[in-house]
């Protein structure tokens, strides 16, 4: 189904670019759950594909548009 959204020929530029599934609560509230799906490495350099991982706190839009307008953001420690 995502490969509808990319023309034909774009098989090369989709392996270079990002691609993570959302999760929401009742199509309203995101959740903090994702799958890497491509675009991301492990610490050893190995693709993570297909890999359930959990976003920090932080990781929201309007926190990483603060952030380049004035409000830095406030890491968990």
């Amino acid at each position: 189904m995502r490969d509808a959204a990319f023309g034909d020929g774009t098989a090369s530029m989709k392996k270079g670019a990002f691609y993570l599934q959302k999760f929401t609560l009742d199509n309203k509230k995101p959740l903090p759950r994702i799958v890497v799906k491509t675009g991301l490495k492990d610490d050893q350099g190995n693709n993570l594909e297909d890999i359930e991982k959990t976003l920090p706190a932080w990781f929201r839009a309007e926190t990483i548009y603060g952030h380049f307008n004035g409000k830095p953001i406030q890491f968990e420690e």
